[in-house]
């Protein structure tokens, strides 16, 4: 059985998840509940639960600052929130999922299916949440500065230099990140996901399927939208749409 504490400010969402969950998912027991994320604060460390269901708008201790605050985390994450905009934030400190409010039942039967099939794969990696953590608030004060990320692997995360990354490959719902090593790294996350954490650096998405990393490009061949040669010898469709942007960004880096 799957222990699970939620934690929200407005308890009325409250009890509306916590009998969505005894409803559709036999697997999973909500060991407390807490409209108070100062007492979830203290109470979560010793009751040891394999889930938090975690509001991020409250009052005084935010979702993100309760982690932080009780760190090392060595339970799974699946953020509530009923705004949208928090998902790619809650991606990037990769939390388990992320449910918009009002939770959706059939959304909530998938965040519940990857969490079983995560706790299965026990011991999880204790800490590496806490340092997401970090990274995300540092991201948030510096966004420029920002020099590492995580990304979720089968077994944990990897941290990788973002410099190391030449591209990426969106694939349906998956991304293949591609690094200078020639290692390939493959996420579950999508390439719009992946573009929301780097274009603000040297990237640039300049296909459907692709983000390059500007640096890397050692030709460019013409054409109705055009073709980039990369350091590692891939060659990169660039979009008829994306080729003026392109063509500007390329400007930029001589």
């Amino acid at each position: 059985m799957i222990k699970a504490i939620l934690v929200d400010d407005e308890r009325i969402a409250l009890e509306g998840l916590a009998t969505t969950i005894r409803d559709l998912c036999p697997g999973v027991e909500i060991v407390e509940v807490f409209d108070n994320p100062k007492e979830a604060q203290s109470a979560i460390p010793s009751l040891h639960p394999d889930v938090v269901f975690l509001d991020i708008e409250m009052p005084n201790i935010n979702g993100f600052t309760l982690l932080r605050n009780i760190a090392p985390v060595d339970f799974e994450v699946i953020f509530t929130t009923a705004y949208s905009e928090y998902a790619i934030n809650a991606l990037r400190i990769s939390a388990l999922d992320f449910l918009l409010k009002p939770v959706d039942r059939d959304e909530l039967l998938t965040a519940v299916a990857k969490l079983e099939e995560k706790v299965s794969q026990k011991p999880t990696m204790t800490g590496s949440l806490e340092e997401q953590i970090r990274l995300f608030l540092q991201y948030q004060k510096h966004p420029d500065q920002l020099t590492t990320i995580a990304i979720p692997v089968i077994n944990g995360l990897e941290f990788i230099d973002i410099s190391s990354i030449i591209r990426v490959a969106g694939e349906n719902v998956y991304s293949v990140f591609h690094l200078v090593d020639g290692r390939k790294i493959t996420v579950s996350r999508t390439l719009k996901e992946v573009e929301q954490l780097l274009t603000r650096r040297n990237f640039m998405r300049v296909h459907k399927s692709h983000i390059i990393n500007m640096k890397y490009i050692k030709r460019y061949i013409k054409g109705e939208g055009g073709v980039v040669v990369l350091s590692d010898g891939s060659e990169v469709e660039i979009s008829r749409r994306e080729k003026n942007a392109f063509l500007q960004r390329v400007n930029e880096f001589r």
